[in-house]
């Protein structure tokens, strides 16, 4: 059968992509330039580090064809029959091409097509009062179906929202991505907006992988692509924690087989007496269906056994904490962590938060484990744009966590 044949290929990483570039992964009949020239095609690169970014074959039908598959995954979606609808964007201008650090950019400047870009500044840490304003007077004016959103973005226009007493306009459905949101952010956002909310999950160069259906779980998007769930052994959370492998499906432009996105999952727990094949309430069957996305696996972080905290497993020690809007975690080796922590402003001083953050820390690393805690104002993003809540900042090798059976071989001396 084909996919136990695909499962046999190795790993196809990040770096792969970067060594062999776009025509690497180009079906032989095809090529790159001709592909431009005709414009069925563009190179795009992703929003990391320079070390870290990629360049990609971006053909536009075919994500847009990912994109609809998603949208048949969660009710509210399908409700609000999206394909020609006026969207609004918030997230790092690095991923929109509308950036301007030094300045303003006006309305007109930021509409491109049927897609408004609410900002055009970087770090959110430092958005002033007036430029919020200025999205949600737009949020109004544009009247967008849906808000396509970074989480960290959203949530700090959300706060901004709630100290102000402002009542946004609230599109049709609020579609969170470009990072996994915490329970936390996801809490501000509910506050603040009136609207349905679903988690999209996926990636530039493997197109939409999961939704989020209205019932909270995520769905595999099996139109378009085929995902490797490969689980952690027992001992570390396996077998329902492990990593993803997609392999993207039609895309006459880009072949991705077995692509290690980076980042782990938890699947759904089958519910007893539901059909076979039925992991939700939804009652969608076909594909994996995960409980959650917990987080990139360059997030993990080792507790007190050397076992691993996955980013997810942070935000749900904190989740419960009063006036706990944000946070970052690091650890600079094991059986020690630091972590800054932001508190809501419309809370007012929180006392015991210092503590109480502590207490969930060593519960979930170990009460050996050293916990540096500090409050801050703000955390600010990565050089990426992106905001990473949780990780270490020496090396830890996700796959030594793998069940053995899935474990990668060793590389034979000289490869």
């Amino acid at each position: 059968p084909v996919f136990e044949r695909l499962a046999r290929f190795p790993a196809l990483g990040k770096a792969d992509l970067r060594d062999h570039g776009p025509d690497g992964f180009l079906p032989a009949s095809r090529a790159i330039h001709e592909g431009i020239a005709q414009g069925e095609i563009e190179l795009v690169q992703t929003s990391g580090t320079t070390s870290e970014q990629v360049t990609n074959t971006w053909h536009q039908p075919w994500w847009d064809a990912s994109e609809r598959a998603s949208w048949r995954l969660n009710a509210h979606a399908a409700a609000a029959d999206l394909g020609t609808h006026r969207e609004a964007i918030l997230t790092s201008p690095r991923s929109t091409g509308v950036a301007c650090e030094d300045g303003y950019l006006s309305m007109e400047q930021r509409i491109r097509g049927r897609f408004l870009y609410l900002t055009e500044r970087t770090d959110a840490s430092a958005w002033t009062p007036a430029h919020m304003d200025r999205m949600l007077r737009e949020l109004a004016e544009f009247a967008p179906a849906a808000l396509e959103a970074n989480p960290s973005f959203l949530a700090r226009l959300a706060r901004h929202a709630l100290e102000t007493g402002a009542r946004p306009r609230p599109p049709e459905l609020i579609v969170l991505t470009y990072e996994h949101p915490s329970p936390a952010q996801r809490a501000l956002i509910r506050r603040a907006f009136a609207s349905p909310i679903a988690s999209s999950y996926g990636s530039t160069e493997a197109g939409y992988v999961f939704m989020e259906c209205e019932r909270g779980r995520m769905h595999q998007v099996t139109d378009c692509c085929h995902v490797d769930f490969l689980p952690f052994a027992r001992r570390f959370g396996g077998p329902r924690l492990g990593r993803l492998l997609v392999s993207t499906l039609d895309n006459p432009w880009r072949a991705l087989v077995r692509f290690d996105i980076g980042d782990l999952a938890r699947l759904a727990a089958p519910r007893p007496g539901a059909p076979a094949g039925t992991r939700c309430p939804c009652g969608r069957a076909g594909g994996i269906v995960l409980e959650d996305i917990e987080g990139r696996a360059s997030g993990i972080t080792l507790d007190a056994d050397g076992g691993p905290v996955t980013q997810a497993a942070v935000d749900r020690a904190l989740a419960g904490i009063r006036g706990i809007v944000d946070h970052q975690l690091r650890q600079d080796r094991p059986g020690s962590v630091r972590i800054a922590y932001v508190l809501d402003a419309a809370t007012g001083p929180v006392r015991s938060a210092g503590s109480a953050v502590r207490s969930a820390l060593l519960r979930l690393y170990g009460r050996s484990c050293a916990i540096d805690v500090r409050e801050v104002p703000a955390v600010p993003p990565e050089p990426s744009g992106k905001h990473l809540r949780s990780a270490p900042t020496f090396p830890i090798d996700a796959d030594s966590f793998l069940d053995e059976a899935y474990r990668p071989p060793a590389a034979a001396p000289g490869d």
